[in-house]
């Protein structure tokens, strides 16, 4: 594989090897949300709850950045 290549020249800022138990995790507190205030009315007419309302909204994320590398000819574009 040594002719393949990236096709963005954007690579992660971060040291996290995933985002997958922070977004579990924020998935979960999402869905209680919405579950209690469905619950709280009689008919289930409640509004439902935006995951930005949260405070979830993937800024606070532990892979949450990128940046465009400006040397295109980078040991980084190579897979």
């Amino acid at each position: 594989m040594s002719r393949s290549r990236r096709h963005a020249p954007f690579i992660g800022h971060t040291t996290a090897a995933s985002d997958k138990p922070w977004k579990q995790q924020h998935a979960r507190k999402l869905r209680r949300a919405v579950h209690q205030a469905l619950d709280q009315t009689c008919d289930g007419d409640a509004l439902l709850v935006s995951r930005y309302a949260l405070g979830h909204a993937g800024w606070d994320a532990p892979k949450d950045g990128r940046q465009r590398l400006r040397d295109l000819n980078s040991r980084y574009l190579r897979k």
